[in-house]
């Protein structure tokens, strides 16, 4: 009899410490770009010599006076002949990472540039907006604003 308690006793207890162990900490999210404007405009130039760096090499992009992104190209290449992208590993932000594609239209040969700066454990992105004919501007999206926790 004293076995078959014990078995159960030990049974019931792995089972607890299993449950204990599969939970998951929720990750820590934090802001990394709040000391930059909401609104960046961006030279088109700036967007264009950027897509010109070759992969391996540290390049820094300017986007305004206060906000250069630094760091190292770990991708460059012409999807199709309408479509180049590319991604830039921050040096200074660490798990942060600048895309940037060029779009061509085949119709009329317009290009267009789209692209966002982002970071899984941050609280905001920047996304690269078209707001008027060839002006271009960085806006930062408050991300704990437009996602709803489903931690609980």
């Amino acid at each position: 009899m004293k076995t078959i308690i014990n078995t159960l006793l030990v049974l019931c207890l792995s089972t607890i410490v299993t449950t204990t162990f599969a939970q998951k900490k929720k990750a820590v999210q934090k802001t990394i770009f709040t000391e930059f404007p909401g609104n960046i405009e961006i030279s088109k130039n700036t967007l264009r010599n950027t897509l010109v760096a070759k992969p391996g090499q540290t390049v820094n992009v300017p986007f305004n006076d206060k906000f250069n992104f630094s760091g190292k190209v770990v991708s460059n290449e012409m999807k199709y002949s309408d479509l180049q992208s590319m991604i830039i590993r921050s040096d200074k932000y660490p798990n942060t990472l600048f895309q940037l594609s060029r779009i061509t239209d085949k119709k009329d040969g317009k290009v267009s540039y789209v692209g966002r700066i982002i970071n899984n454990e941050a609280l905001e992105v920047y996304e690269i907006k078209n707001y008027m004919a060839d002006n271009y501007s960085l806006q930062r999206i408050d991300l704990d604003r437009i996602l709803q926790d489903c931690s609980y």
